[in-house]
């Protein structure tokens, strides 16, 4: 079952799958915002993208080879990802369901799931952010998830049951000047009904000039449960602890740059009739730092709620036509006599998306 339709073919057999999508979001969004220096917004946009899918596979009995490319063309994206001509680009041999060896550009095995909404590069996924201090963004074992430019994956995946599965990831690479190495072990329990995602990363960037100092350890883990009561309803819930430590070229500590980040939520979807779905959602985060006031014997702390509420039709079978209303609320709680604020959003977008 799947509620967003975001279901690709798995290609075995020898030969070139080829698939994709396009997808156009109209939307508004409008952030109140409490802080003195900051104005409100009121934003209109119009955004996109197009992705070609080219699979090429060599079987041999239970083995394989596959090698995966996805060219991308983006349209305008306000929260644009950092690389706009290519999402994956891999290369992965094994033995069909019951190991694999994976290298290349990919996104790493997902443990928090966020439902029908907070779609990457959205606006109610940015939430109610300023130019200040941006907003507390939501934490889902992600520090070695997604695909920064200039770091490549490694992975091996061991499948031992029909039911259970890992992936024991790496990356490795240049992150914006900085030299990145990290882990991310992950395990599913998957009994279609009933799916238990759990898992835990390092990431260490390191300043690549001899002289520098500077340096990043994150560290974090989760977990998430799911309930999928084909193919009327789906619901779950997600939660993540993260740590960062951030040192200046200098050697000395940058207070405002170490943070602990906890955040937990939940989704539903229901399917009422055939073609139409459901959805809502719910998300918090924490952020404490370590900028510590002694006059106030506490230090920078930040919250964020994000709410959404969606509605999805399917239209001849590829055609899914979207909804989503959300709403944030940040709170900013800093030290050294500035003022505590709070911003509020709210925003929607219709998504039209297009699978073949």
């Amino acid at each position: 079952m799947t509620f967003h339709g975001l279901q690709w073919p798995y290609y075995r057999q020898t030969g070139i799958g080829v698939s994709g999508y396009a997808w156009i979001d109209t939307g508004y969004e409008k952030i109140d915002r409490g802080h003195p220096t900051q104005q409100g917004i009121t934003y209109w946009l119009q955004q996109g993208r197009f992705l070609l899918r080219v699979t090429p596979t060599y079987t041999q009995g239970n083995y394989f080879v596959q090698g995966q490319a996805e060219l991308v063309a983006n349209k305008e994206q306000s929260t644009p990802p950092s690389v706009t001509n290519a999402d994956d680009v891999w290369v992965r041999a094994g033995r069909w369901n019951t190991w694999d060896v994976q290298l290349g550009r990919y996104e790493a095995w997902e443990i928090y799931h966020f439902g029908m909404g907070l779609d990457l590069n959205t606006l109610e996924r940015r939430g109610a952010f300023d130019e200040l201090r941006g907003a507390p963004e939501i934490y889902g074992v992600t520090y070695a998830f997604y695909r920064p430019p200039g770091v490549g994956q490694a992975a091996l995946h061991l499948y031992p049951t029909d039911f259970l599965r890992f992936e024991l990831g790496t990356q490795i690479g240049n992150e914006f000047g900085s030299n990145a190495l990290a882990g991310r072990p992950v395990g599913i329990f998957d009994l279609g009904w009933l799916k238990l995602k759990g898992g835990v990363e390092y990431k260490r960037l390191t300043d690549q000039k001899e002289a520098a100092r500077a340096e990043r350890t994150m560290r974090g883990g989760g977990a998430a449960i799911q309930f999928v009561i084909d193919p009327y309803i789906e619901f779950g819930a997600s939660g993540a602890y993260g740590l960062v430590d951030t040192t200046k070229p200098d050697g000395t500590i940058d207070a405002e740059a170490s943070t602990t980040t906890m955040s937990v939520g939940g989704f539903a979807n229901g399917r009422p009739v055939e073609d139409l779905v459901l959805g809502v959602g719910l998300n918090m985060t924490t952020v404490e730092d370590l900028h510590y006031d002694p006059s106030l014997d506490d230090v920078q702390h930040f919250h964020q709620l994000q709410a959404f509420g969606a509605v999805q039709y399917l239209v001849l079978k590829h055609l899914f036509v979207k909804a989503v209303f959300a709403y944030a609320k940040a709170d900013s709680y800093p030290t050294f006599s500035e003022p505590v604020y709070t911003n509020t959003m709210v925003s929607g977008r219709l998504r039209l998306l297009y699978l073949f």
